[in-house]
């Protein structure tokens, strides 16, 4: 048997259809319940990728398998219900009326199957097995990885999944156990996490002490705005500079680009105490305070905070974050 859009009109309700609804729709819900199980769990997934991303080429780049594979899961899937899933437009991918049928029983079938490995996960209390956790770039590179190889170290048997990003990780679809972020307002914090505000954390205009000794000497060549592409203009607390600054910047895309073109001497820059500060090549400018940059959250589920190797690493993290307070705050060096 074969469905149309025209033939589907009837949303699942609580599991449970609204009575009265025609054949097809009786037809479509037998065919569901056939295949909506764990053993076809991955052809759901490939489903939900493909609504959630628009097209097969995203869905493709977020399951992390090629473009043919995803086209196959679909296929396979409209196979087994008979009807097509999908209207392939110029914008787009767009459900066609079956699709859309089945879209919240497959979404509410998702949230199970991550219920039930987030459950599941909780329940292994063993100090092994892989810790996936979330922390932006420069708190991995430039604070914690000796703290982290540290841990490694201390407890082999846990396979620590670090992933960098400045993009915020979904802990309830398990892409991560823990996630330190910097927050820059509590109320963003998603309700169905658990976790606690830390460590305030403060950043300076930083400048090469080369070419800040040269400057007090005798004023050289106008200085740059060392900006990063997403930052956009210098905030107001920064433009104060009492240094003569050219006015066009020079942009770059990542903190390491931004670090090498400070020490060079190009010009000042904006950057978190804890790096800025721990590294001599470089000093504050002058004359200019340091500014709130946001607080250290570390934060995890409702269900895999229960886990003994969780707690462990929330634990370590935590008296890590205390020992770097100064540094976070900027009060490690004093400054005239």
């Amino acid at each position: 048997m074969s469905f149309n859009g025209a033939n589907l009109h009837m949303k699942f309700m609580g599991g449970v259809y609204i009575k009265n609804a025609s054949p097809y729709i009786l037809e479509l819900r037998r065919c569901l319940v056939q295949i909506l199980t764990m053993e076809h769990w991955d052809d759901i997934r490939f489903f939900l990728a493909v609504v959630q991303n628009g097209s097969v080429r995203s869905a493709s780049i977020a399951l992390n398998v090629n473009h043919a594979t995803v086209l196959r899961r679909i296929a396979q899937l409209e196979e087994q219900l008979g009807a097509r899933l999908f209207d392939k437009l110029p914008t787009g991918y767009e459900l066609t009326g079956a699709g859309d049928e089945i879209l919240e029983y497959a979404e509410r079938m998702a949230r199970t199957s991550m219920d039930l490995q987030t459950r599941v996960f909780a329940r292994d209390q063993k100090l092994t097995g892989t810790l996936r956790v979330a922390m932006p770039n420069v708190f991995a590179t430039d604070l914690f990885m000796p703290d982290l190889a540290e841990f490694s170290q201390t407890h082999p048997e846990i396979e620590l999944h670090l992933v960098t990003s400045y993009d915020l990780v979904n802990l309830t679809k398990r892409q991560a156990d823990v996630a330190l972020r910097l927050v820059y307002d509590r109320n963003t914090l998603p309700q169905n996490l658990y976790g606690a505000g830390l460590q305030d954390v403060y950043r300076g205009l930083y400048i090469s002490r080369d070419r800040m000794t040269a400057e007090r000497q005798s004023a050289s060549a106008t200085l740059k705005w060392i900006l990063k592409e997403e930052d956009g203009a210098p905030p107001e607390w920064a433009q104060k500079v009492p240094l003569a600054m050219d006015a066009v910047p020079y942009v770059v895309s990542d903190l390491a680009a931004q670090l090498a073109a400070v020490k060079v001497g190009i010009g000042v820059t904006i950057l978190p105490c804890f790096v800025g500060d721990n590294d001599n090549s470089l000093t504050r400018v002058p004359e200019i305070g340091i500014n709130h940059y946001g607080k250290l959250w570390l934060l995890t589920h409702g269900e895999t905070r229960k886990t003994k190797r969780v707690r462990l690493f929330c634990d370590f993290l935590k008296k890590r974050i205390k020992r770097y307070a100064d540094l976070l705050d900027g009060t490690s060096i004093a400054y005239d």
